[in-house]
């Protein structure tokens, strides 16, 4: 980011650092709480049930779901303001950004309303594996190609760091979000919801936010910003 005036180029790379503290502490903070109180269970169960399945990260409709869907949304708005920069700078490619705003917006959406489990049927009818419980990740493999093809499209346009971090971003985030799920199946399928299940999922979680968290650091890294006559210019550098 370009120096602003009169502030230190160290100052100003120790605040971008500090504003990403909340975001990171915040997913590792709901990580460890829902692991605690999973572990905790046969313990703080009845009578803290509720608070359970409250920070639990594999329950739907809680907090650790409102997190992860506030984090897509953000980059989402992050990568369709930096196509709003692009687009001011005439720079080649520049929708490409309204693409990955887009996709991340579903991607948002799909976790706040569990879309991708609703293609659990379609997923039967294509595999019959009665004992595995999440038939989905066949129609959702399909849908992650689509992503990745319509990140792949921002990432040859861009270059340097942005790159890198869209394409560690999707990867960690795929791979987590298909990767890990698929693994869980098999937990389930075994019948075995042990530590290493709760692991499992607790590392799928966490690592679909700090996938979402690299897709909106390489939208901050496309744009710089400086101060230019009591204003602040926003200047499009991937």
């Amino acid at each position: 980011m370009t120096q602003l005036t009169g502030v230190s180029e160290n100052d100003a790379d120790l605040r971008r650092v500090r504003a990403w503290v909340p975001l990171i502490g915040g997913s590792l903070l709901l990580s460890a709480l829902s692991l605690t109180v999973v572990l905790l269970a046969p313990v703080i169960e009845p009578a803290f049930r509720e608070w359970r399945l409250y920070l639990d990260v594999l329950v739907e409709d809680n907090l650790p779901t409102w997190w992860s869907t506030a984090l897509l949304a953000t980059a989402a708005l992050g990568h369709a303001l930096v196509g709003v920069a692009a687009r001011a700078a005439r720079a080649p490619g520049a929708r490409c950004w309204y693409v990955s705003a887009a996709v991340l917006s579903v991607l948002s959406l799909d976790e706040q309303t569990q879309l991708h489990e609703r293609s659990d049927a379609l997923g039967r009818r294509l595999v019959t594996y009665d004992t595995y419980p999440f038939h989905w990740l066949i129609p959702g493999a399909v849908a992650g190609l689509a992503v990745v093809g319509a990140l792949a499209l921002l990432a040859v346009r861009v270059h340097g760091r942005t790159r890198w971090l869209l394409v560690s971003g999707v990867t960690v985030l795929l791979g987590c979000a298909l990767g890990l799920e698929l693994v869980q199946g098999f937990f389930m399928a075994d019948g075995n919801e042990n530590l290493g299940f709760a692991l499992t999922y607790h590392a799928e979680e966490l690592g679909e936010n700090v996938g979402a968290l690299l897709l909106l650091a390489a939208a901050s890294s496309a744009v710089s910003m400086r101060q230019e006559d009591g204003e602040i210019a926003v200047r499009y550098s991937p």
